[in-house]
């Protein structure tokens, strides 16, 4: 047989060894992909949501990928009224604790409440003021300025929902690990323009350390599904479907817990700032 032949057979031998590949390949594929990720289950799912009044913004863009995340070893930042006394009030405030879990401190028209060693509640009850707050920059700035001047490390840390109301502006900041939201960890303030800060609500986590595996989310549409079971989720429009970390022990009834392990979820933020975590469990 000479060269050309047998290079043609060659030629030959290699296409059909190609062809039996990629048919092996597709197959594979098919029957391997998740239906919940493709785009006619993710038609059906918009269809669902909306006959319950449940709408997706038009800039929301529903993940179809499979997400990996690491779970996360997380504690509760914890309070003594001492340490928020003197971060306030350079420890002038009046303390008084009502109870074990509650302590209340006062200064002229400020007071800083700490529930169980771990949530702060700030109120100012300045009823005027000569600020001049004329838009959302100059109010996340000035909310940032505030946490620094209190001594709280604003690194790791996004704003998650901002809105503007009968000239006050709210904002919530969520606790961040690699730009991954971390819930439910949140400070929460209300700004008013003239006055400033008028409240703020802290509940924030710090991690520990990250576990050597990932964990696979469901798919986002899959997740989406769940919306369905709470009524309380009519009429709200989704703005932002993202991963996110997940530990809430109070939920559970854990009011005690100190620490524990967040774990991967789907964020769904609504319009309101209001949101809900959907885990594989």
């Amino acid at each position: 047989m000479d060269w050309y032949k047998s290079k043609k057979i060659l030629i030959i031998a290699l296409l059909i060894t190609n062809i039996v590949l990629f048919g092996y390949l597709s197959f594979n594929y098919y029957q391997n992909r998740d239906e919940t990720t493709t785009s006619a289950f993710v038609k059906e799912v918009s269809q669902l949501l909306a006959e319950k009044d449940i709408k997706i913004h038009e800039d929301a863009y529903i993940p179809k990928n499979k997400n990996k995340l690491p779970s996360l070893r997380v504690e509760f930042e914890s309070y003594s009224a001492s340490d928020i006394n003197k971060r306030f009030f350079n420890s002038t405030g009046y303390v008084e604790e009502p109870n074990s879990g509650y302590t209340k401190i006062n200064s002229d028209n400020e007071l800083v409440g700490i529930i169980n060693s771990r949530t702060i509640r700030y109120e100012n009850s300045t009823k005027s003021g000569s600020l001049n707050i004329s838009d959302m920059v100059q109010a996340e700035d000035l909310a940032e300025k505030f946490l620094i001047e209190k001594d709280f490390d604003i690194s790791n840390m996004k704003c998650t929902f901002r809105s503007e109301e009968d000239g006050k502006y709210q904002l919530i900041y969520s606790k961040t690990f690699d730009d991954v939201v971390i819930e439910r960890s949140y400070t929460k303030f209300v700004i008013d323009k003239k006055i400033g800060v008028v409240s703020m609500d802290r509940l924030w986590l710090n991690v520990i350390d990250k576990s050597q595996t990932d964990i696979s989310l469901s798919s986002a549409p899959r997740a989406l599904l769940t919306l369905l079971d709470d009524s309380s989720n009519y009429g709200k429009t989704i703005v932002e479907i993202d991963e996110c970390y997940y530990f809430d022990p109070e939920a559970q009834g854990y009011l005690e817990a100190i620490q524990g392990r967040a774990i991967p979820a789907w964020r769904i933020q609504f319009s309101d700032g209001e949101n809900v975590e959907v885990d594989n469990y």
